[in-house]
């Protein structure tokens, strides 16, 4: 059984949406209504994302790189979910509608035991914070999400048989409907009960010391 884990990052990896956290302390007050309706599922994840962006003059973009190294957290046990997954051969990848940006920064030390970043990525525009889409919504979904997270999976993934996948909201509904077990922080478990998904495991996390349990208490078939 060839076994894969798939991760979101804003808000699972790290203990706080990245997006919102620079949008509160670097955009002007407009950021708010955009982001409500995006959380809401009234404004497509894409064009939330670049309308958010553009509202920050380029000059910022080096204080917030050192905002972001000084003021983001990583859920506690992720380096040991990591660690964990290497020794069992699982290889670990990362799946976020966020920024290639902060996730490098704050993904550094943990690369090596990483096998691939998925994301959108940051550019420059007009003296303007901009951002690019590589991975657009197809057939499999259709809420333009930026990065389409079932399009990813089905046609680079589709070969391993069992599928973990970690998240924590709305933007990682039509993910979850693409894996087996999904570990589901902050408000994913309420929109999975709403979709009112068969044949999947849902198990809520704190930490990634949960994820490691859970896996282990699932996993016999998992050889080291």
């Amino acid at each position: 059984m060839s076994w894969i884990f798939f991760s979101d990052f804003d808000g699972t990896i790290t203990q706080q949406d990245v997006i919102g956290t620079i949008m509160e302390n670097f955009a002007p007050l407009e950021w708010k209504d955009i982001y409500t309706g995006l959380m809401e599922g009234k404004i497509d994840i894409d064009v939330g994302i670049r309308m958010m962006f553009n509202l920050i003059p380029a000059e910022k973009l080096e204080s917030i790189k050192e905002f972001v190294l000084d003021g983001i957290k990583i859920r506690e046990g992720f380096g040991e979910l990591l660690d964990y997954l290497r020794e069992k051969d699982i290889p670990f990848v990362i799946l976020s509608g966020g920024l290639d940006f902060y996730i490098y920064l704050l993904m550094e030390p943990y690369l090596d035991k990483i096998h691939r970043i998925h994301s959108n990525r940051l550019i420059v525009r007009e003296g303007k914070l901009d951002v690019r889409f590589y991975y657009r919504c197809g057939v499999l979904c259709k809420r333009n999400c930026g990065i389409c997270k079932p399009y990813v999976i089905e046609n680079y993934y589709k070969n391993h048989t069992l599928r973990m996948y970690a998240g924590d909201g709305i933007t990682d509904l039509d993910a979850s409907q693409f894996n087996d077990i999904i570990f589901s922080t902050g408000g994913l478990e309420y929109y999975l009960k709403k979709l009112n998904l068969r044949g999947k495991r849902v198990i809520k996390f704190e930490t990634f010391f949960d994820v490691i349990k859970s896996i282990e208490e699932y996993g016999e078939g998992i050889s080291s």
